[in-house]
């Protein structure tokens, strides 16, 4: 990790350090307990100090919750202000992040209806990618 590009990059606890590698090496979306089983080996064996610390990275924007599969991944820029759609793929489930400019979130937040105020927006697109798609 060189300094010049990761000038803003927060200084993370260990636990955040292992999880967050742990994420970026799967490269796909994973559960918490999916987390767990693989960073046992380092030491870490309580749901609750994953959660902490994925609750932490997320606020880091380092790391993404996706909804629809009470999963997590890691940020594809390193870290972002989280104001992001996301297309899955149904099949393999690769992530691509889809940035969102403030009218895209304004635009998104305006459509909630009156009795419900607004105060984050996710939204997920499913479908096929390219590797899975039927010829």
């Amino acid at each position: 990790m060189n300094a010049a590009h990761h000038h803003h990059s927060p200084k993370l606890s260990r636990n955040q350090s292992e999880i967050l590698s742990c994420l970026r090496k799967a490269k796909e979306p994973m559960s918490a307990y999916a987390i767990l089983d693989r960073v046992r080996t380092s030491g870490i064996s309580h749901p609750p100090t994953v959660y902490r610390a994925l609750n932490e990275l997320m606020e880091k924007g380092m790391v993404h919750r996706l909804q629809s599969r009470s999963a997590f991944i890691a940020c594809g820029h390193g870290a972002c202000d989280g104001r992001f759609a996301f297309a899955i793929c149904r099949q393999c489930e690769k992530v691509v992040e889809i940035p969102l400019s403030d009218e895209d979130e304004a635009a998104l937040l305006a459509l909630a209806p009156e009795e419900i105020t607004p105060e984050q927006v996710t939204v997920e697109i499913a479908g096929l990618c390219a590797a899975c798609r039927p010829a």
